[in-house]
C-alpha cells in the first residue's frame, strides 16, 4: 500500500500544483506575447525587448510554453506561435479565447485563491462588483461590460455551428434570444436560416453595443433588439426562445420561475431552448462541469451547476410537453422543451 501511495505522489502534486502551467498561458496572453508573434517568428531578445521582458527566466519562459505546445522553436532558434496559439489566443481571430482567457486571469484567478473561504460562506468571491445586481453593476463600468461580453462571446462562439444543426429552425418563424448581449449567436443562426426573424432580449445598457455589432456583422435590420429584465413581467412572444450559458447563473427558484416565463412566451408548438456546461453523471464531461460549476458558486451571487435531470423537471413543470438533449460540443448541452401546440 505504502508503495502505491508513493508512486502516485508525483500525480498528487501535478494536480495540486496545476496552476504553474495554467498561469504560464494566462502570463502570455497578459503579456501580448502570442500578439505579438502573429506576424511572424521573432528571436528572445527581440521579444523580450517588445514585451519589456526582464532576460531572467524569459528563456525558461519561453521554452516551457513550448513544451505545453502554445510556442515552437524555428531552426534559426527564434520563437513562434504553435498552429493552436496562433487561431485560439491571438486577440482578433474569429476562434480566438484571448477575451476569455484575459478576464479569467483578472478575474476568475483571483477568485479561485479565496476557494475556500466561499465553501465556509458559500459568499461569491469575484471582486468585480458587490450585492445580488451583479449585471447592473458590470454594466456601468465600460471596462468591465466589455470584458464580460468578450469572455460571453467567446465562449458561445464555438457552439454556433452545432447550434444551427441540432434544432428543427426550418419548422418555426421566429426566434427571440434572452440575455443575448450583442446577438452574436443569434447572428449565427439567422446567417444558417434567413427565412427566421429574430430579436434579443437584453438589459437595455446593451443596446448600443448590440446595434453597433450587428452593423459590423452586416445583419443590420435582421436582428432585433427589446430591452427588460427577464424576471420582471411577461416576455415577448415567439415561436422559439432561447437562453445559453445564462440559466446556470441562478439558483432553482430563479430557474423555475424563468422556464416558466419563457414557456408563457413561446407560442403552441413552439420550443425553449436552453444550453449550459449541464452535469451529466457519468459523462466524461462530468469533472469539468463540476469544476464550472464551482466557479459560478465563485464569480456570482447565485449561479451553480445543475443537471440534466433537474432541467427537464423544471420544464415539465413549466408545462412543456416534451424534452430532449443534443450535446453541442465543449461540454455543453442543448435541452429542447416542446411546448403543446
Amino acid at each position: 500500500m505504502s508503495e502505491t501511495v508513493t508512486a502516485r505522489a508525483g500525480q498528487v502534486l501535478g494536480q495540486a500544483m496545476a496552476f504553474q502551467p495554467a498561469k504560464l498561458v494566462l502570463a502570455g496572453t497578459e503579456l501580448g506575447l502570442f500578439a505579438a508573434l502573429a506576424a511572424g517568428p521573432l528571436p528572445e531578445e527581440r521579444l523580450r525587448e517588445k514585451l519589456g521582458l526582464h532576460p531572467r527566466g524569459c528563456d525558461h519562459f519561453l521554452a516551457a510554453l513550448a513544451e505545453l505546445g502554445f510556442l515552437e522553436r524555428t531552426p534559426q532558434g527564434a520563437w513562434a506561435n504553435s498552429a493552436v496559439s496562433g487561431r485560439l489566443l491571438v486577440p482578433g481571430d474569429p476562434a480566438s479565447l484571448s477575451g476569455f482567457l484575459h478576464l479569467a486571469d483578472r478575474v476568475m484567478y483571483p477568485a479561485w485563491e479565496r476557494l475556500a473561504e466561499g465553501l465556509r460562506t458559500g459568499a461569491p468571491q469575484a471582486a468585480t462588483y458587490s450585492g445580488d445586481d451583479m449585471f447592473d453593476q458590470l454594466y456601468e463600468s465600460e471596462e468591465k461590460k466589455d470584458g464580460l461580453v468578450r469572455m460571453a462571446e467567446d465562449a458561445s462562439r464555438p457552439l454556433i455551428p452545432a447550434l444551427t444543426e441540432v434544432f428543427d429552425w426550418a419548422s418555426y418563424e421566429s426566434v427571440l434570444e434572452l440575455g443575448g448581449c450583442r446577438g452574436n449567436v443569434l447572428a449565427g443562426v439567422v446567417a444558417a436560416h434567413p427565412h427566421l426573424r429574430a430579436e434579443v432580449f437584453d438589459l437595455p445598457q446593451l443596446e448600443a453595443d448590440f446595434t453597433a455589432h450587428v452593423a459590423s456583422l452586416g445583419m443590420s435590420g435582421r436582428l432585433g433588439f427589446r430591452g427588460g429584465d427577464f424576471f420582471a413581467g411577461p416576455l415577448p412572444e415567439a415561436d422559439v426562445l432561447m437562453l445559453g450559458h445564462a440559466l446556470v447563473d441562478w439558483n432553482d427558484d430563479q430557474r423555475a420561475r424563468l422556464v416558466a416565463n419563457a414557456f408563457a412566451g413561446v407560442r403552441p408548438g413552439g420550443a425553449f431552448l436552453v444550453w449550459d456546461p449541464v452535469i451529466v453523471p457519468e459523462d466524461e464531461s462530468y469533472l469539468r462541469n463540476l469544476l464550472r460549476s464551482l466557479n459560478l458558486q465563485l464569480m456570482t451571487p447565485h449561479g451553480k451547476g445543475y443537471t440534466l435531470a433537474q432541467c427537464t423537471g423544471w420544464m415539465l413543470d413549466a408545462g412543456f410537453a416534451r424534452v430532449e438533449h443534443h450535446a453541442l460540443g465543449h461540454d455543453v448541452t442543448l435541452v429542447v422543451a416542446h411546448k403543446p401546440g
